[in-house]
């Protein structure tokens, strides 16, 4: 079987919203490593990661049909959105914690001369605000809005998601520095 190749997203697209056979394919076979992954990497087996992915790949298809995706992001990075919300959702369904107490009663008693003193919010935001941009923009965009790294290099304007990863290293470890010279 060949799989047919697009010279534009664009056209992938527009084969997608016709319903052709030939886009779906191409679509299962491209990005199929990247949610696979994903997913092994996120605490999941090959056969959910089969289901997750057959799952994304269906609303992505029916979102294009629809109209519902507008095209503000590549379908790679949208695809990928779509399944890692759908595997989140489902890792969140499979923790069940019904009373915070009894949880952290479980947690073992640190002895008090182990424990430092963490910063309040106001002065993580104001240490993140002083680190500038893109610092700012990366931190917030990751812990905030839980962008992934790959959306995030796509609104930065980064080649990939791993000059993302890097870039949110140094600024995490710019952040620690800020802090750990605030505790001497």
């Amino acid at each position: 079987m060949k799989i047919a190749s697009y010279q534009s997203e664009q056209e992938l697209i527009l084969a997608l919203g016709e319903g052709k056979k030939q886009a779906l394919e191409f679509i299962y076979s491209t990005y199929w490593p990247m949610i696979a992954n994903f997913v092994r990497t996120n605490q999941g087996s090959q056969h959910e990661a089969e289901d997750l992915y057959q799952e994304g790949v269906i609303t992505l298809y029916e979102q294009v049909r629809s109209g519902v995706f507008q095209g503000n992001s590549s379908l790679k990075t949208y695809l990928y959105a779509i399944c890692r919300n759908k595997w989140l959702n489902k890792l969140k369904s499979k923790i069940h914690i019904t009373d915070i107490q009894e949880f952290m009663s479980d947690m073992p008693d640190e002895d008090a001369q182990h424990t430092t003193s963490l910063p309040d919010d106001a002065d993580i935001k104001k240490a993140i605000d002083e680190l500038g941009e893109p610092c700012r923009s990366i931190l917030t965009g990751f812990y905030f809005h839980k962008y992934s790294l790959e959306e995030l290099a796509e609104l930065m304007g980064y080649a990939n998601d791993n000059v993302a990863k890097q870039q949110k290293f140094r600024c995490i470890e710019r952040l620690k520095k800020r802090f750990s010279n605030l505790n001497r």
